[in-house]
């Protein structure tokens, strides 16, 4: 069990990685002597890292290791060959579209080309995101079909539409108020592998286009060729889509590929570890000028040097564990000494009970059996520490660290709006027998909405180990060996990276993830969201 408050002890950091990284400006050599094409699997950064003396082998387009990105390498998406082109042509238009659509590969490639079997095994589990549309001028309310009154999930505004997750057995009603009572206009009963409900009052006969006029006639064509480009998306994929053509674009940022289980991606911070507890006095809140100073103005000197560990560089090893939905993990990403700043920074804060996200983006007290869980919320600026950490982060995940806080005018001026692009971290407490059922992280904006802000990734960090149960598990992964689920088990420091979008910008149903119920013990973590293209 994990102790909270008192005095915390100086620790030696037990997180110390050797250099087990290949030595490229070796492999080079040997590839120029013997004429053999061995550094074929290094990407360019890598090459270049080496050819320029960077102390780390493996090196990413970070403003850490690199000094300020260009707009072409902070922003623009590595070309996933998964991206394939499709063309559909709308009816009112005189010209094809094209898309560039994610293709699932086949299940033999995940194993390198040795796969168990060749064919993907159906999950056990058959929950599924369910995204319900109204496609009609009128305000409605979705309802889950309890067999009695009905229970309320979402407020539908005319052509908006919301989601929750779901399984085939369920049902749902689309419904009106008529005075006091619900006037039921469609019901849905959730069909395997069908994410996309739709009540369509034109076609049937409630409603019609000549009537409408003004915001209600645009809103009318933008979700009509949502819904057309749907269609022939799925025809094109084999999957349902989510978000919303054509305001949805592919992520603003870099994604690691998952290509195979096992496959490992390097990555390089000079963001090292906290090992020694700095005096409190240096433990303030920092002020956005701060963090610019200390990144901007100041890049080769980190902060607090004298409590972190010796060595120039933390390398971190990420290791795929899933290839469809993309997971990672990273080992040791948190020293024994965060993880205590982290949980102490709680001691004293008020817990509330945890929330779960709702349809546009905000968060609401949920009442929900599905979450059991407490949990608080830690901003970058609370802290040195946290700040470190939050860099750290955006290393990992390749991305310009300034994008995970407020930033100056003349910072990144292609990205039209200066507030972080992440939630602040979440700090979650899971008791004995709490849990939080399958869910996914990702949220259906407004048709209005700028660019379709929804989160992009979920980053998180354990604080504990040693509890039973508690795992984290994707019970859609793709794969041909067992209808199971893939489990994660917590572990001190370690983070487990996923991406709740698809390269092309579609929300991708195979994130769904639990946290299993802990059945001994207690369980720690905390967890950032980074949203794409904004923070709502």
């Amino acid at each position: 069990m994990m102790m909270l408050g008192g005095r915390k002890k100086k620790i030696e950091n037990p997180y110390h990685q050797d250099n087990t990284f290949p030595n490229i400006p070796r492999i080079l050599f040997i590839s120029l002597i013997f004429g053999v094409p061995i550094i074929s699997f290094l990407n360019r950064d890598y090459i270049e890292a080496a050819l320029f003396g960077i102390k780390s082998e493996y090196a990413l387009s970070s403003r850490s290791l690199h000094g300020p990105l260009s707009s072409q390498s902070s922003f623009s998406n590595d070309v996933d060959p998964n991206l394939k082109t499709m063309t559909f042509q709308f009816p009112d238009e005189n010209e094809p579209r094209t898309f560039d659509a994610y293709v699932q590969p086949d299940v033999a490639s995940f194993y390198k080309g040795n796969p168990p079997s060749t064919t993907i095994q159906e999950p056990r589990f058959k929950g599924l995101a369910g995204k319900f549309v109204n496609f009609s001028p009128d305000h409605l309310q979705l309802y889950w079909d309890d067999g009695r009154e009905g229970m309320h999930i979402a407020d539908l505004p005319p052509f908006q539409a919301a989601g929750t997750a779901t399984f085939p057995v369920h049902r749902f009603f689309f419904s009106k108020r008529n005075g006091d009572k619900k006037e039921v206009v469609h019901r849905v009963h959730i069909q395997p592998h069908q994410n996309l409900y739709i009540h369509d009052a034109f076609e049937e006969g409630h409603a019609k286009v000549e009537d409408l006029t003004g915001e209600l006639l645009e809103l009318y064509n933008l979700q009509k060729k949502n819904l057309y480009f749907a269609k022939e998306y799925r025809k094109f994929t084999g999957r349902d889509w989510l978000s919303f053509y054509p305001a949805t674009k592919k992520p603003i940022y870099k994604m690691w590929n998952a290509d195979y289980f096992g496959q490992q991606h390097w990555v390089t911070t000079t963001e090292t570890h906290f090992v020694l507890e700095p005096p409190e006095d240096l433990l303030t809140q920092m002020t956005h000028d701060e963090m610019f100073r200390d990144r901007i103005q100041h890049p080769d000197i980190r902060n607090l040097t004298e409590y972190r560990s010796k060595e120039p560089l933390l390398n971190m090893t990420m290791t795929v564990l899933s290839v469809s939905p993309r997971v990672f993990e990273v080992k040791s990403f948190l020293s024994q000494q965060e993880v205590d700043h982290i949980v102490h920074m709680a001691t004293g804060m008020k817990l509330s009970l945890s929330t779960t996200s709702a349809t546009d983006g905000k968060d609401a007290t949920s009442n929900s059996k599905s979450r059991t869980s407490h949990n608080s919320w830690v901003g970058r600026a609370r802290s040195p520490i946290m700040d470190s950490i939050y860099a750290r982060a955006a290393d990992l995940m390749r991305l310009d660290e300034a994008l995970l806080r407020q930033r100056h005018k003349d910072e990144i001026p292609e990205i039209d709006h200066r507030s972080s692009n992440a939630e602040d971290l979440q700090l979650v407490h899971y008791a004995r027998s709490e849990e939080y059922t399958a869910h996914h992280d990702f949220t259906y904006p407004p048709i209005h909405s700028r660019g379709q802000p929804a989160r992009w990734s979920t980053l998180l960090l354990y604080l504990n180990q040693g509890m039973e149960g508690g795992d984290t598990c994707f019970p859609k992964y793709v794969n041909a060996e067992t209808t199971g689920k893939l489990c994660v088990t917590p572990e001190i420091g370690k983070a487990v990276l996923f991406y709740d979008q698809l390269p092309d910008g579609n929300m991708d149903d195979f994130s769904q993830h639990a946290a299993e119920p802990v059945r001994k013990g207690e369980k720690w973590l905390i967890n950032l969201w980074t949203w794409n293209p904004r923070f709502r």
